[in-house]
């Protein structure tokens, strides 16, 4: 059986990490289930480390002042004989505040392939609308399906040490640069509501509504609707829980 870890950098949230992390153990569960040894690993230094604990993923304390950091520290911790004993074939960057349908890595490309995807949905930090985004470049979303061999000539670490923030582009950049001509970027499509990426008004990189503006984003929807029969009942609710405690603390 071929093995997959997500690797899941993680600060502060810590209610809504909770919330995604609960529904990342599921589409590992999932994926066990239908043929792929899948687990992740959290990295942080808060109690999102003690929430992965409680849900059995592996975990790296490490601080927020290079995020990049914390993605080397997983794909090492998942992939490195030296640290794991039954290391990862495939990794996947994903963040703390995003769902994914399990069904994206039933189907695991060849060492030189890194599988990207390039439609994905937002929901506001409200949680009233979600958009869905035509990502239209090459690896598409930061959640992308990359081969151990492929990161194996870094060390493990294939992104820039000191980034703060677009740590995924760095990676794809740094890999497509040291594999050359025979690196394959292929896009997969199941719906658009594969990847969901939920906002929230405490701690953000990105906004909403800056998505939207420099996004190609259409259909504003409401995203207990529309993922109802995607994603479990049981974690759509407590997603619309976890809104209505924002809008009741600003009320």
């Amino acid at each position: 059986m071929r093995s997959l870890w997500f690797v899941v950098p993680a600060h502060g949230r810590a209610q809504l990490a909770r919330i995604c992390l609960k529904q990342l153990r599921r589409t590992c569960d999932l994926l066990t289930a239908e043929g792929v040894a899948a687990t992740a690993v959290v990295v942080s230094d808060d109690e999102n480390l003690d929430t992965a604990r409680e849900l059995g993923f592996a975990t790296v304390e490490r601080d927020n002042q290079f995020v990049s950091r914390k993605f080397n520290d997983g794909f090492q911790a998942a992939c490195d004989p030296a640290l794991n004993p039954w290391p990862a074939d495939y990794v996947v960057p994903c963040g703390s505040d995003d769902w994914v349908d399990h069904r994206l890595f039933l189907d695991l490309p060849g060492p030189d392939t890194v599988v990207g995807f390039q439609r994905m949905s937002f929901v506001r930090e409200d949680g009233l609308q979600m958009v869905t985004t035509f990502l239209n470049y090459d690896g598409g979303a930061g959640i992308r399906i990359y081969p151990r061999q492929l990161l194996e000539p870094f060390g493990y670490r294939p992104a820039d040490e000191d980034r703060p923030r677009a740590c995924d582009t760095s990676i794809l950049t740094n890999v497509r640069l040291r594999h050359g001509d025979r690196l394959r970027i292929e896009h997969r499509h199941l719906h658009d509501r594969q990847i969901v990426d939920w906002k929230s008004p405490d701690m953000q990189l990105n906004t909403f509504a800056q998505v939207v503006a420099l996004r190609n984003s259409r259909g504003a929807v409401d995203p207990f609707v529309e993922l109802a029969g995607i994603y479990p009942a049981d974690s759509l609710r407590a997603m619309r829980r976890h809104y209505l405690s924002f809008a009741r603390a600003a009320a």
